[in-house]
């Protein structure tokens, strides 16, 4: 192992959870932040010597290849289902299979906790995204954030109730 590779596991290690949430907040699930991390590691390990040398804070670095590492995730990911979607053959759809008005109904409510759940802080999204897509226990978010669990419960408690509030007077 080189001694920049080292030296990017060390940045990376020392900042793994920190880099985690970023990532996770980026792409919206921990597994691709995982994958992102990887790739920053990997990225970051292959540059050459006179790269290594420019470098003046290797942290903010490791944050600004990771993040872009993300975002060439999501345009990858973005382009992927502009292919399946072109893909799709719609004329093989039953009335059956799809029921239009349902759909419609789920994509407003949906729509309407997404907006209220963009209102929030961007710790709270994150602790309630983590949560409501089965990721992580309230525990294993509170580990994450260094918080407690109480904490963490009160906060969805605290986003669940921002969002029954919007739903109701609207």
């Amino acid at each position: 192992m080189s001694q920049f590779a080292v030296k990017w596991s060390r940045v990376i290690s020392e900042n793994e959870s920190k880099l985690l949430v970023y990532l996770s907040s980026i792409l919206r699930c921990p597994y691709l932040a995982e994958d992102a991390l990887q790739d920053t590691y990997i990225r970051l390990a292959g540059m050459s010597t006179s790269q290594n040398e420019a470098i003046k804070n290797a942290t903010s670095f490791c944050y600004q290849v990771a993040r872009n590492i993300a975002i060439d995730m999501l345009r990858k990911f973005n382009r992927e289902n502009l292919v399946d979607i072109e893909a799709s053959h719609f004329e093989q759809l039953t009335d059956h299979q799809i029921d239009v008005e349902s759909k419609f109904e789920s994509e407003q409510l949906s729509g309407k906790i997404n907006d209220t759940i963009g209102k929030l802080s961007r710790r709270h999204q994150n602790i309630l995204s983590f949560y409501r897509h089965g990721r992580l226990k309230q525990k294993e978010i509170a580990n994450l954030y260094k918080i407690s669990p109480t904490l963490v419960n009160f906060m969805i408690k605290e986003a669940i109730s921002s969002c029954q509030t919007e739903l109701v007077s609207h």
